[in-house]
């Protein structure tokens, strides 16, 4: 009998003794301002707790679905001239509201048939719908249009992550926000600064690339060095 209530009171302590390591880690000093801070290292307070800053951003998908039409008008264009295929005029009636539809105006009656072949072999995440004077909708499908703004919130929540990232927040929230279509929530515990939050979140990135005239050069640094050690503005 006593050897199991010394097993289990062996148990018990060491049982208390994991939980208190889980709790402190291992504290500087085992005073009460050692144990305070210890402890604060250890858990991490919510915005509840803590304060912060809550944000809910609004995605515009729009922008995504109009972007791939762009390509699709040009690529439809381009099909169409070199099927020698006569049209007055291509383009996109309500980009904001409905990018997802382009209008072809202008095709004569007998060669319908061969822009559905063009659009058929070359979008095939398009309809064509005929409509009045010999114009014709080319629409993309509702579930490729859907796809691509899934796409765009998800490259929008790790670009998120990654500016935030640099803030060096402990446990941030970035997630689609559930309220709402095609939102992210962003929490951030301890950041009391919202405008530069959004000013990091909004920042964009821009690549240029330019030519240099000479050279050939063996490095950067050498074609650097002609020209002064600065790249000519233009």
């Amino acid at each position: 009998m006593q050897k199991n209530l010394a097993l289990k009171a062996v148990f018990i302590v060491v049982t208390l003794v994991l939980f208190l390591y889980g709790i402190f880690g291992i504290p500087k000093s085992f005073n009460g301002a050692g144990l305070k801070e210890s402890l604060l290292k250890r858990i991490n307070l919510g915005l509840d707790l803590k304060g912060g800053t809550h944000l809910v951003l609004q995605v515009v998908v729009n922008e995504a679905v109009s972007s791939e039409t762009d390509h699709a008008m040009e690529l439809l264009q381009e099909q169409l001239k070199k099927g020698k295929i006569p049209f007055a005029d291509i383009g996109k009636p309500d980009d904001k509201s409905r990018p997802e539809v382009i209008t072809v105006k202008g095709i004569p009656p007998d060669q319908a048939s061969k822009v559905r072949t063009v659009v058929t072999d070359n979008l095939r995440d398009y309809d064509m719908i005929s409509g009045a004077g010999g114009s014709y909708n080319v629409v993309l499908k509702p579930t490729a249009a859907t796809a691509i703004k899934e796409r765009a919130v998800a490259q929008s929540i790790e670009a998120i992550r990654r500016r935030i990232d640099a803030l060096g927040v402990a446990e941030p929230t970035i997630q689609e926000h559930g309220l709402g279509q095609y939102q992210i929530l962003v929490q951030l515990p301890g950041v009391d600064d919202p405008e530069r939050v959004k000013d990091i979140i909004k920042s964009t990135a821009m690549l240029e690339i330019k030519q240099m005239t000479g050279g050939p050069y063996q490095s950067e640094q050498a074609a650097l060095q002609e020209k002064g050690g600065v790249a000519p503005a233009d």
